[in-house]
């Protein structure tokens, strides 16, 4: 095989890798981040970010998309599919439907929060940054900046499971004028019924004093340490820069009651009552959740909140645990809702 041969199969080898890559529906970018960038902790201001484009994207340049946001769980998308964004199956079931028309094309954009602590459950902190407003304000602009979105409330959503379910809630009620329409999917911490923290769960916890020892512990402890820094960060308290909201006497375990009502104050239902108006302004309000999952109190609790406040949303229980059915729940269940619901051009 002459040099020039290699040379010109070289060439068409690179030309058809190019080609797959720009053909990708599901594609990943890296987003520097001003909100987050300023934390105690020490991470980078960099986040991942899967973006999911609808077929036909590329062919007709002038058409324009609604775009649903989509959060993942603690411990992030390497968690469930090892990679930021969703995986193969899933990506070619939606492709599908859209080319079918069962549902409209639309863009789906999925951060990756996982930080140091495996998650941020999406909220401003001294310990992690400002996770809520990269969601609200920072990633939406930048994704209308760089693709062809319908850049309005009435056509972006957002949904997300676990953190992500009760992430994407908390964002959605208090900012209303960005998202028209939102889906929790098996959330955890919409009341404070969620924290579902044991005695044993609590001791480890409270024996963790270091980043080495951090990971070495269970999920739970690590997710106990990843809320104290969302929802209580304490910049006088290293090295987690967060408060827990138990301490040790001796062999006896006290409450810290302000630091629990730092907790109570983050939760959806609490809120509920700041935000009645937003509520009543959103489009949908869809919960999904299993009859197994350990955080269904939360999602029964803030249903009965809204049906109170005569909020139309949906409550939808199935046969189930917390994970149970998720790709096919988003298949058949999260893109109907959501292509329901958000305009398009």
């Amino acid at each position: 095989m002459t040099k020039q041969t290699l040379f010109f199969i070289l060439i068409q080898f690179m030309a058809v890798l190019t080609a797959t890559a720009q053909n990708s529906n599901m594609t990943k970018i890296t987003v520097r981040s001003t909100s987050i960038e300023s934390n105690l902790v020490e991470d980078g201001p960099e986040v991942n970010v899967g973006v999911f484009l609808p077929p036909g994207y590329h062919k007709d340049l002038n058409k324009r998309y609604p775009v649903m946001y989509w959060l993942h769980g603690f411990s992030g998308w390497k968690n469930t599919s090892g990679k930021t964004g969703w995986g193969e199956n899933r990506v070619n079931a939606i492709v599908k439907m859209m080319k079918a028309g069962e549902v409209k094309p639309m863009i789906i954009v999925m951060p990756d929060a996982a930080n140091s602590f495996g998650g941020s459950f999406y909220t401003n902190s001294l310990a992690t940054g400002n996770w809520e407003d990269l969601i609200a304000y920072e990633l939406p602009n930048y994704i209308d900046a760089n693709y062809r979105t319908i850049s309005k409330p009435e056509s972006r959503g957002i949904g997300g499971h676990s953190m992500g379910g009760s992430g994407a809630v908390r964002i959605a009620i208090k900012h209303a004028d960005i998202f028209s329409a939102v889906y929790g999917s098996g959330s955890c911490c919409l009341s404070d019924l969620d924290f579902l923290f044991n005695d044993r769960i609590i001791r480890e916890t409270l024996s963790i004093d270091s980043w080495e020892t951090r990971m070495k512990g269970s999920f739970y402890a690590k997710g106990m340490l990843a809320v104290s820094a969302a929802y209580s960060p304490d910049p006088d308290n290293p090295p987690f820069y967060a408060d827990l909201p138990y301490e040790l006497s001796g062999d006896s375990l006290l409450n810290k009651e302000s630091v629990k009502a730092k907790w109570a104050a983050n939760t959806v239902l609490w809120m509920a009552d700041q935000y009645i108006s937003n509520l009543k302004r959103l489009k949908g309000i869809y919960l999904g959740v299993g009859t197994r999952d350990p955080y269904i109190s939360g999602s029964i609790a803030f249903s009965a909140a809204l049906k109170k406040y005569k909020i139309e949303h949906s409550l939808d229980v199935f046969e189930g645990g917390h994970g149970d059915k998720l790709n096919e729940r988003i298949v058949n269940n999260v893109l109907p809702f959501f292509s329901e619901i958000l305009m398009s051009e």
